[in-house]
């Protein structure tokens, strides 16, 4: 009998990585590509999408040509993407302009927060429109880009653009569609929510919702000649990168949680049905893969991306290895320094697109090396701060993303929450997550609950640290809820300046 095999797709804001993996998830190959993002103005973020693409196309193809002999014995492919945003295609599949992303804040200028809206959203178990969600960036095409906005046949999330390019079928899933006009319970959309925004006519043009386990179609014969992979391979629909590397953290029932340090800060844990309150409206309650449960997920703005922010004007040439090990030498609290990683705005614990990142307590006798140790104090402090909210408890707290490669990340992490906190070995969690989707599709496994548990790295807390981590955390806390008036001044003026 032959062997299958598996390709695992993750399509993320800074790139596209295509994993090779066998039956027993062992990984055969790897191929990555960087993704180019614009920013044509303040608060814009966007992507190319027929770019990105083929760039997906690029990453497949180098993998069959590194693989041609296990290439024939492809079993299936799934693809876990970026949530929220807006991917429109017209009515001959084109792309209606750039994609605009879930970090993209050019809605802040329209108001989300009145009254009609959040108790539509509480009636329907649906999350609260914010910037860079799906309804938000609806809304803005339609007063902004009414041209665009008419020529929208499908509203589509990243995933399901590359799914649509790969099979040429329209669909999403419970996961990517629950971020926003959704209604959790019942798994449909929100009518109510589409009426208060003024938006009713969107109704047609959001995709039809299948579970992350279906089999939507197969590779067509022009995608198989643009990627490499045989005309007629089973396609899963997939889901949102989020709830994937959650999957892949073995995080799929309550009592667990996971935080994904990635672009973006993904701090997430299963929560059962009677623990639901419609009326908590922070961070964002989806529907997860693992059939019966839902994940609450808080999902800050900045992420590592805000340390290689920081890095790239302090440290450029500095690897981060050779920079932890200076930072491990200071003290914690870095002498009263507090550090804000609001560059993007923020949504998790609080929603404010007019935050802002920065530095305060700043002395002269502070060194580069206490801005940056600073940094990542302060991302560390923004996870701590979005656990707070959640209110059922959990044992066991999972690490995972780019930047939780760095022990001296987790350990902070770890003193930082005061609990017990394990890496799991494989480094691509998000790519076990959609291949333990494929496997399910495919009949390879008859649920999730049949893959075992993981090895994983185990830390544990230093408790005389995390009353440390505490004390400065209080700082962060207090400068944090006093930045508000600030905020709104500053977009107040900032809009002075630009009319000048």
């Amino acid at each position: 009998m032959q062997k299958p095999y598996f390709l695992g797709i993750d399509a993320g804001t800074t790139n596209i990585k295509a994993s090779f993996m066998d039956l027993n998830f062992c990984l055969i190959d790897e191929e990555k590509q960087n993704v180019s993002v614009f920013a044509p103005f303040p608060g814009a973020s966007e992507i190319d999408m027929n770019d990105y693409w083929e760039r997906m196309c690029a990453v497949t193809r180098a993998l069959k040509a590194r693989n041609a002999h296990l290439w024939g014995e492809l079993a299936g492919v799934g693809i876990t993407g970026q949530g929220d945003g807006l991917w429109p295609i017209d009515e001959n599949g084109f792309p209606v302009r750039h994609a605009m992303l879930w970090n993209d804040t050019r809605s802040k200028c329209m108001d989300f927060d009145g009254d009609a809206l959040y108790d539509a959203a509480v009636r329907d178990y649906a999350n609260i429109v914010y910037a860079g969600s799906v309804a938000a960036l609806l809304k803005w095409i339609k007063i902004f880009e009414p041209e665009n906005f008419r020529r929208i046949k499908w509203a589509l999330h990243c995933k399901d653009w590359l799914n649509y390019k790969l099979t040429g079928r329209v669909h999403t899933d419970f996961t990517d569609a629950g971020t926003s006009l959704f209604n959790v319970l019942t798994g449909e959309y929100s009518k109510e929510i589409l009426d208060v925004l003024e938006l009713s006519e969107c109704r047609n043009i959001l995709p039809d919702i299948v579970d992350s386990t279906a089999i939507i179609g197969s590779v067509t014969p022009e995608a198989a000649e643009s990627t490499g992979i045989c005309a007629g391979t089973p396609v899963a629909e997939g889901a949102v990168d989020v709830c994937t590397a959650a999957l892949g953290n073995d995080i799929g029932s309550a009592g667990k949680a996971c935080t994904i340090i990635g672009t973006t800060l993904g701090n997430e844990m299963v929560v059962e049905p009677e623990n639901i309150d419609p009326k908590e409206k922070r961070g964002l309650l989806m529907r997860h893969i693992v059939p019966g449960t839902y994940i609450w997920i808080m999902p800050t703005l900045s992420g590592a991306s805000t340390m290689d922010f920081v890095k790239s004007m302090l440290f450029p040439e500095v690897s981060y290895p050779a920079l932890e090990e200076e930072l491990e030498r200071l003290p914690i609290g870095c002498g009263g320094l507090i550090y804000q990683p609001y560059i993007y705005g923020e949504r998790a614990p609080f929603q404010n697109p007019f935050a802002t990142g920065g530095f305060c307590g700043l002395t002269y006798g502070h060194t580069k090396l206490d801005l940056m140790r600073s940094v990542f104090e302060g991302l560390a402090y923004s996870f701590y701060d979005c656990y707070r909210v959640f209110t059922q408890d959990f044992n066991i707290l999972y690490l995972s993303g780019g930047a939780s490669v760095s022990d001296m990340v987790c350990r902070m992490f770890c003193d930082v929450m005061g609990k017990e906190a394990r890496r799991i070995e494989t480094k691509e969690t998000g790519a076990l997550g959609i291949i333990r989707i494929l496997q399910v599709a495919l009949g390879y496994a008859g649920s999730f609950a049949d893959f075992p548990e993981q090895k994983a790295k185990v830390f544990i807390p230093d408790m005389q640290r995390h009353e440390q981590y505490m004390a400065a955390f209080q700082l962060f806390a207090a400068l944090r809820n006093s930045m508000e008036d600030f905020w709104s001044h500053r977009e107040k003026s900032m809009k002075l300046f630009r009319e000048v």
